[in-house]
């Protein structure tokens, strides 16, 4: 079903099934795997279990798949992507699946790594999903990074950054700046700024704002 799903998507998959937690690990940990769809009740650890040493070693989307709906509350401890409940009926699982099979792809879109190169720190790979937004500062493209990571300045520019970006969920909201809408709280009409999650904001010009709103409600929708 998952095969299936992500086919329809265009979603390029390997995926393998797993009967115990130890040999998913080791295959995990020569080749991290991007999501992992986790039963509760398995042999020796439990998909807790799993995920909580997972959340020691690296990043990974978990959604957990189970016949325990009671147990939904506990899996918010690990923060996954997402809860399938089994269902005898199959075409209840399909939309079940077919709903979250749309939050992965989503949410592995800014998994994309893109090299970045400047004559100081040579080539750095990032990901997408780490920069906040892009700002256009004279001949140089910054960088911006959650987690107060350094910025990076570049030679490019911005409108191709502009293109290249757009199906990243990255939005144009003013000359000067780009921003990751993963990071986007909401937009002030009045102040024409945008609003980050982090509290801090950046100057909307009038003329991106309808498509800025527009991008982020349809971003909203789908999460």
């Amino acid at each position: 079903m998952l095969a299936n799903e992500l086919e329809s998507r265009s979603v390029k998959a390997e995926i393998e099934t797993f009967t115990k937690a130890e040999s998913f690990f080791y295959c995990h940990g020569k080749k991290p795997f991007s999501a992992i769809f986790l039963d509760l009740d398995m042999p020796e650890m439990t998909g807790f279990e799993v995920a909580r040493q997972l959340g020691q070693n690296g990043n990974c989307f978990v959604i957990f798949v189970t016949s325990h709906q009671e147990l939904v509350y506990d899996s918010f401890n690990f923060r996954p992507l997402n809860f399938i409940c089994k269902d005898p009926d199959a075409d209840v699982m399909k939309d079940r699946l077919h709903m979250v099979a749309g939050q992965l792809t989503d949410a592995l879109k800014q998994e994309k790594t893109v090299v970045l190169e400047n004559r100081e720190q040579g080539r750095i790979s990032v990901k997408l999903r780490d920069v906040t937004y892009i700002e256009s500062n004279s001949h140089s493209i910054i960088y911006h990074f959650a987690n107060n990571k350094d910025t990076i300045a570049v030679r490019d520019s911005i409108g191709e950054i502009e293109e290249a970006y757009r199906k990243f969920d990255f939005i144009r909201v003013h000359k000067k700046y780009i921003v990751n809408l993963k990071y986007v709280f909401n937009i002030s009409r009045s102040n024409e700024t945008v609003i980050f999650k982090s509290g801090s904001e950046l100057p909307m010009s009038r003329g991106y704002k309808n498509a800025v709103d527009d991008a982020l409600t349809e971003y909203l929708r789908r999460k």
